[in-house]
């Protein structure tokens, strides 16, 4: 779900931001619950975990990021 740089510099042994890396895991959820959504063949339950999949990455965001910026 990282792109090709940010996966590189991971396996080089160079972490980015955290903020870098819950961003586009976040933009991740968040396509994969628009395939899901938009998908003709999915059930109601595939629909409504999709959200709560959503849901779960964006509160898990915000305490990650709020975490290392020692607001919590």
């Amino acid at each position: 779900m990282l792109p090709d740089d940010l996966a590189a510099a991971i396996l080089g042994g160079n972490v980015p931001p955290i903020e870098t890396l819950v961003l586009h895991l976040l933009i991740g959820a968040l396509d994969a619950h628009s395939v899901m959504i938009g998908d003709a063949h999915s059930s109601t339950n595939e629909r409504r975990i999709a959200r709560l999949v959503l849901a779960v990455a964006f509160l898990s965001a915000l305490a990650t990021v709020g975490e290392a910026q020692g607001a919590i």
